[in-house]
């Protein structure tokens, strides 16, 4: 009997260690500071991950690196999220219910076109997602659904993390300009790397093909902050229009203005 009381002891003390790291997870998570995002489309600022908790909301945004030209609507399900978006384009966090969506892209205004790529992806209340609208082989494209982690870097670090959505590129090396080591090696592409801490620094961020010394292209001088989030889109092509570029997106949690 007492083994059995043991054993219940053991179990219950368990659970109750799993639900306390579980809650202080989520509370890494739930930040109470809405985000500010910083990109070549302009500036926007979304709700705290604790407040689209409290509403049963995700909140999602698209990046459209799809070098064809003709603008893109994006569906969750059957209602149009995004419409008529124009390549580079970074739109601002929307709020969505919290569940499963099949997300879609569709050339802009033709709702019963058949999808140029889709990708299904459950959403979590409170969480941010960034739907990357890639280029596919040849004329095709394809879609990336990916949760935007904003728990803080360490301290005196900031975050950031590689899209790779440039044609013809194969894999990708990216530097900070006059550092010996990569800050990312061998990124494939179509891939979203996750975020890796780096130390701040203002210069060239610099692309190159994988194992070479010259770069492909530059995103032009960056001033790299620590406690931010960065994203380096690579978008075009290399032996074709649109030409190869760079460009950052900064996301940073606002700790001034809680909600």
């Amino acid at each position: 009997m007492s083994s059995q009381i043991s054993a219940l002891s053991a179990l219950a003390a368990f659970t109750l260690t799993v639900g306390a790291l579980a809650a202080c997870d989520r509370a890494e998570t739930s930040s109470t500071s809405p985000v500010t995002t910083t990109s070549p489309a302009g500036t926007s600022t979304a709700p705290s991950s604790a407040a689209a908790d409290r509403r049963d909301e995700a909140l999602v945004r698209v990046v459209n690196a799809i070098p064809a030209g003709a603008p893109v609507d994006i569906y969750a399900g059957d209602l149009t999220v995004f419409d008529n978006l124009s390549y580079k384009s970074v739109t601002a966090y929307r709020a969505l219910d919290g569940k499963r969506y099949t997300f879609a892209v569709r050339p802009a205004g033709m709702a019963n076109a058949k999808p140029l790529s889709s990708n299904t992806e459950g959403l979590d209340d409170g969480d941010y997602y960034t739907v990357f609208a890639l280029p596919g082989e040849g004329n095709a494209a394809h879609l990336r659904v990916v949760q935007d982690m904003m728990s803080p870097p360490a301290a005196g670090k900031a975050r950031l993390r590689v899209i790779h959505g440039g044609a013809e590129a194969g894999e990708l090396d990216i530097f900070a300009t006059g550092t010996p080591g990569a800050l990312f090696d061998g990124v494939d592409f179509q891939s979203v790397t996750g975020y890796e801490d780096i130390d701040p620094f203002t210069g060239e961020i610099e692309v190159r093909a994988e194992g070479q010394a010259a770069p492909l292209v530059k995103a032009p001088v960056v001033h790299i902050e620590a406690g931010k989030f960065y994203t380096l889109v690579i978008v075009g092509r290399v032996r074709s229009t649109p030409k190869l570029e760079a460009f950052l997106i900064e996301d940073a949690l606002d700790s001034r203005t809680p909600r």
